[in-house]
């Protein structure tokens, strides 16, 4: 945000340091002209390895405001890889799943028609339990679920197209009135731009490290967008 070439945005950010072992934050960046911070809370999401050990994640992170004189609450998430494994990861997933379960229905008591985003690397697709729960228990909409194809996604790996990174919305984004904000799209942002352009991987996101080497690329997933209007 020091680069010369941001300093005409107006660009703030949300972020807490949480426990999580390799050091991995989430945060908001935001534009100060279009949103303005109501409240931030950082929610840790308490996991237990096989052994009995503590094992640390990313938190989620709930950032309330006004977006355009309309209050939103928005949930930022980065939920557990699955480094060792989808199956023998998959209850870290759940966990934070619950976690977001949790934080809805926390809004919810104090705001019943709430209008909430949540977003973030989830490393599930819609079709995982940690994601349909939350869409059935909370009537969210997921524009992801249609995106997917096999020669398309958000991430690869192993050479296969895996759509991870999503945005969810409360339904209420479709009931609003000529004065608030309502759903109008949700798409992958995979430009060539951002793509390797030969090689073995090409047309996977251009990372920028490949291990400890420094590639230059942008990152190893490709960035979802949603826009709203009124």
């Amino acid at each position: 945000m020091a680069s010369k070439h941001l300093k005409h945005c107006n660009y703030d950010y949300i972020h807490f340091d949480s426990l999580d072992e390799r050091g991995i934050d989430v945060a908001l960046l935001y534009d100060t002209t279009a949103f303005k911070v109501l409240d931030s809370e950082a929610f840790a999401v308490s996991l237990i390895d096989d052994d009995g050990t503590p094992d640390y994640t990313r938190d989620v992170l709930l950032v309330s405001g006004i977006l355009d004189n309309e209050k939103v609450h928005v949930i930022v998430n980065h939920w557990s890889s699955r480094r060792e494994g989808e199956k023998e990861t998959e209850f870290k997933r759940l966990a934070s799943s619950e976690k977001v379960s949790e934080i809805i229905s926390s809004i919810k008591q104090n705001e019943e028609h709430a209008k909430i985003i949540v977003i973030g690397d989830f490393n599930d697709t819609p079709q995982n339990n940690s994601l349909k729960r939350l869409v059935d228990e909370f009537d969210l909409f997921n524009p992801m679920e249609t995106l997917r194809s096999f020669t398309r996604g958000s991430v690869k790996h192993r050479r296969q197209w895996f759509t991870f990174d999503q945005i969810l919305v409360s339904t209420n984004f479709f009931k609003s009135s000529k004065n608030e904000f309502e759903f109008f799209k949700a798409n992958i942002f995979d430009e060539d731009f951002l793509k390797l352009f030969k090689g073995p991987f090409k047309g996977s996101p251009f990372r920028t490290y490949v291990g400890p080497k420094y590639k230059g690329g942008y990152s190893d997933h490709f960035p979802v967008y949603m826009i709203l209007k009124k």
